[in-house]
Parts: structure tokens; sequence; C-alpha cells
């Protein structure tokens, strides 16, 4: 079954549920509209109507303060714009059902989204590692990933260089390995009931699924076969399996009609 249409639907339906109960049915709301501080940043919120601004989240749920600083850029901008002194920022994590939100004042917003902007532009500020790193576009430079690392691996390499490049890459290796190790290990000790500042377990809700057969004999007769079939999915390798186990000698006659995706590609090492 193709689960993941109906899936997403229903993590939909929820964030709407959540905002009307926030704001009620009726009322007016702007979908991703331009909030924008003249000549300082802008952003697109997903959602704002009067003093709310709600942000959809997917994947896990961020110790706080979580989105908080992206919201404020949003809500400082909206007060700015509507003469507001306060505004309620919601986050939705729909992946988890979750329902973060929290007040922030024009004053709070102000300080914390300027003091982000003028750290960023003062040339002498020192990055600081963060949860957001992974979108950054410095992170094979960025002193605030490497400073801990050890001098003999973190030397000054010059990656458009092939055989520096090839030696930094065995050295990531390593560490992502390490990485992972560290990783398993305090996911080990937070459910042996354990504490770690700043981390913590979050439950994931479980993939559903449905016997085909028993899906098949109870719906299809009511549904028909096309809304019934817009449902499944078909595997092919089990297809193409089963088909030469009864019809050895035949060529599955629907391969002409089967498309392939792009081909995708993997580095590997080479031996």
């Amino acid at each position: 079954m193709a689960g993941g249409v109906l899936s997403d639907e229903r993590l939909i339906d929820w964030a709407i549920d959540e905002v009307h109960k926030v704001i009620g049915g009726d009322a007016v709301v702007q979908v991703e509209p331009l909030l924008e501080l003249e000549d300082k940043y802008y952003g697109y919120a997903d959602l704002v109507c009067g003093e709310h601004v709600f942000d959809l989240k997917s994947g896990g749920i961020p110790p706080l303060p979580g989105y908080k600083a992206q919201l404020a850029g949003y809500a400082l901008a909206h007060m700015e714009n509507t003469f507001r002194d306060f505004v309620w920022c919601h986050e939705l994590y729909i992946d988890s059902q979750y329902h973060r939100y929290y007040k922030i004042t024009l004053g709070e917003a102000r300080e914390l989204v300027l003091g982000i902007l003028d750290s960023h532009l003062d040339e002498n500020s020192e990055p600081v590692s963060c949860t957001y790193c992974k979108w950054c576009k410095h992170t094979l430079t960025c002193k605030a990933l490497t400073k801990d690392f050890d001098e003999d691996d973190m030397k000054d390499y010059d990656l458009t260089n092939a055989e520096d490049l090839a030696e930094a890459l065995h050295v990531a290796k390593r560490w992502k390995i390490w990485a992972e190790a560290v990783e398993k290990e305090a996911k080990k000790q937070l459910q042996e009931g354990n504490d770690i500042d700043g981390w913590k377990l979050q439950t994931r809700k479980g993939r559903e699924s449905i016997d085909i057969g028993m899906a098949h004999k109870e719906l299809y007769s009511r549904m028909g076969s096309d809304k019934f079939l817009a449902c499944c999915s078909m595997n092919l390798t089990k297809l193409r399996k089963i088909w030469g186990e009864f019809y050895e000698n035949e060529e599955l006659p629907v391969e002409e009609f089967i498309t392939r995706s792009r081909d995708s590609v993997a580095m590997v090492e080479d031996k």
C-alpha cells in the first residue's frame, strides 16, 4: 500500500485542526505572506492571522529554543508592519503532532533578531555551532565545527587539490564512524534512564500498514478498481520474481510500460 499520501493528508489535517482551535473557522488568514524588515531581511511564514504566526515543521522536535529565532524574525516584521506590541508564535510539528507556542513581545523580538543580525555582520565575531549547521554552506571550513578536532587530523586541507581532498575524505569517514558511535551510546544511555544535558528521547508514531488481501476483500467491491488501485503501489522486484516462477520462459508483458527514475550516484571506496 502506498500509505504516504494518505498519511501526509492526515498530518496536514491535524495542523489545520490546531490552527482552527486557535483562530476559529471564520478568521481571515494570510498564506505564506512576505514578512520583511526593510533593508535587513525577509521571509515567508506559512500562515499569519492577526496576532498569530504559524509555521509548519517536519521531522523531529528540536529542544528549546527550537525555531524561536526564525519565528521571531517573522514576528518582528509582522509587528512592525501592523503596529502590534506582541504576537503568538506557533511551531506545528506535523510528524509528531506537537504544537509548541509562545508569546513574544516587540521588544523581545527586536533584541533577539537584531542581536543575531549584528553578530552576523560583526567581522570580529566567532561562529558558534548549533543544530542548523548542516544547512550552512561553510561547514567544510567553519572553526566552530573543527576547533575540537585533533590537530593532526585537521591540518589546512586544500579541498581543490585531489590529494588533499582524498586524505580529508578518509579523516571525515573516521569521524563519521566515531560520531555514529557517540550517538548510539547516547541513545542507549537515555533509554536506560540517564540524563544527558540538552537531549531527550522522542517517540515517533509507527508506520501504518494493512494486509493487501484483506483490504481488497473489504473495499474493492465498494470503491471500484480505479479508486482502489490509486491507493496501491507495485513492488516490481517481487512482480518479476513471481512472474518468473510461474511463467519461466515468458518475458513480463508489461516491461515496456515500466519507467525508471534518474540514476543516483553514490561514492564508494576504491580498494
